[in-house]
């Protein structure tokens, strides 16, 4: 049968998870077992459930306090939020502003287009009354 070994690496993610746990419930439930000669394992988590209950109480009684406190802190990070993006909005469009400008002296005047003489609308029309003239000589 193989060894089964941990990786360093593994230790080292496992390490916060271990070592409170072995020193806040491992170790106090072998030390009461060691001076009561007995297992205190359903003692200890009797105890924890009773700590447990009086932290959640108090944490009830305290909720109103922490409410008024998270409804300030909400209302202060909104004012700063919106400030922060009305600032941000200035720069966009101070920088879009800038950008325009830059491109429209990169265009310059626009070309105007010559009008110019139309030769071959000349020409047909020529040739359509040359057509005509040709056409009444002959009678």
């Amino acid at each position: 049968m193989a060894r089964s070994r941990l990786s360093r690496d593994t230790l080292r993610a496992l390490g916060p998870i271990m070592i409170p746990l072995m020193t806040k419930v491992a170790i106090p439930i072998a030390l009461r077992s060691l001076s009561k000669k007995k297992l205190a394992a359903e003692d200890f988590a009797d105890e924890q459930k009773d700590i447990l209950k009086n932290n959640l109480r108090k944490t009830r009684s305290d909720l109103e306090g922490v409410k008024d406190e998270a409804v300030a802190r909400g209302t202060r990070l909104y004012e700063q939020a919106r400030r922060e993006g009305t600032e941000f909005l200035d720069v966009l469009a101070r920088r879009g502003l800038e950008l325009a400008n830059e491109w429209a002296q990169n265009l310059g005047e626009p070309r105007v287009r010559r009008s110019r003489f139309r030769w071959g609308h000349a020409l047909a029309l020529v040739a359509l009354v040359a057509a005509g003239l040709v056409i009444v000589s002959r009678k």
